[in-house]
């Protein structure tokens, strides 16, 4: 049977690793389980039930029985915490979805009880696994680019009624009393900022800290409670500058991502399709045709780690950076713009809402290296 894998949530995200185990060798590990109260809902149930793949309401309730040597969370954003817990509690490594939580204090005890039991807790920032990233990374890390002096990045991806209304978290501050902040910087755009303070950790395994934050969070939506547009600032523990661009209140269906990372050495840019380093003596360096892995490479290593007795790259304290980000920024409050909002249907006759101009401001800010007045 190989590894024994557990998965907490089967809806949204949670159906790719359903469909990846459906569909997939998975190096020789079996899904021979999910925890979702809510199963029935998904539109792989059948094919779930056909498989043997037991259900259960729970993480508890599974391991009242059976273990696991890897679970999967990919439930809702507030019940990462106590699932972690209980997972290695009871002798799972762990791949969990981003973000992982917000209570200081969780995450500390996650990190303590991981050491504790000489468990991982890998956490799903994709590009942290791609294999790209890590030869970039492997290449900062050898001083080709020389020393980082600043980066960006920008991503905008246009979300609608249905979106926002497919969980009781999507949009909010709290759920069911848990800090969840869901926002384009912490959730769906979360990856590009990411990626800028993983490739300037000190090693593979690192991220770099941030120190201060200044910019804007801003609430173009009438129906959330937290903010859907993100301009941020950030400024690194080594004295770098990260500029980070996002929105889901914008007319167009996606833009970015889009990077442009620049070295005393040369500079590494994004277009969406990977990266390509350009240094100044002309050389280019392409990562984009590189071997990037598997779509879900995040399963496929964390499996790989567990079969292997080893740690994936990106864990709890990879990710630690991105959780105090957000609540740097969270602290900042957020901009309620939602009287200039104009709601729009768009091609699927849902409706989203924007203010006119909106994504235009954000390129030009991005391309001028500047937080604009929304």
């Amino acid at each position: 049977m190989g590894v024994k894998v557990l998965l907490c949530g089967m809806g949204g995200y949670g159906e790719n690793y359903v469909r990846e185990y459906l569909t997939r060798d998975v190096v020789s590990s079996s899904l021979v389980a999910i925890a979702d109260p809510f199963a029935e809902r998904s539109p792989l149930y059948e094919d779930v039930c056909k498989r043997g793949i037991e259900i259960f309401n729970s993480p508890a309730e599974f391991y009242e029985s059976h273990s696991a040597d890897l679970c999967i969370i990919s439930s809702p954003i507030h019940t990462h915490f106590p699932f972690v817990m209980t997972a290695l509690a009871h002798g799972s490594n762990v791949l969990t979805e981003k973000p992982v939580c917000f209570r200081s204090e969780q995450f500390e005890q996650m990190q303590a009880k991981s050491l504790e039991t000489g468990l991982f807790v890998a956490v799903g920032y994709q590009m942290c696994f791609a294999k790209d990233v890590l030869a970039l990374k492997a290449d900062i890390l050898k001083g080709i680019y020389g020393k980082p002096v600043r980066m960006k990045t920008i991503r905008l991806m246009r979300r609608n009624d249905i979106y926002y209304n497919r969980s009781s978290w999507a949009g909010a501050v709290f759920c069911n009393g848990e800090p969840v902040y869901d926002s384009p910087f912490t959730n769906a755009c979360a990856h590009q900022f990411q990626t800028m303070v993983f490739l300037l950790g000190n090693a593979m395994d690192e991220s770099e800290t941030v120190s201060c934050c200044k910019g804007l969070l801003a609430r173009i939506r009438p129906s959330i409670t937290n903010c859907d547009t993100v301009e941020l600032k950030f400024t690194t523990r080594g004295n770098v500058d990260l500029y980070y661009y996002a929105s889901h209140a914008v007319d167009d269906a996606k833009i970015g991502p889009l990077s442009e990372y620049e070295f005393e050495n040369g500079t590494v840019y994004e277009d969406g399709n990977g990266f390509v380093g350009k240094l100044n003596d002309g050389t280019v360096i392409d990562y984009i045709h590189m071997d990037k892995g598997e779509r879900l490479e995040k399963l496929y290593e964390s499996v790989r780690c567990v079969q292997e007795h080893r740690s994936p790259v990106c864990t709890l304290k990879c990710a630690r950076t991105h959780t105090d980000a957000v609540l740097m920024a969270q602290d900042m409050g957020v901009r309620d713009c939602s009287d200039r909002a104009v709601g729009k249907k768009d091609d699927k006759g849902s409706i989203y809402y924007t203010i006119d101009g909106l994504s235009q401001l954000l390129q030009n800010a991005y391309a001028q290296w500047r937080i604009a007045e929304i």
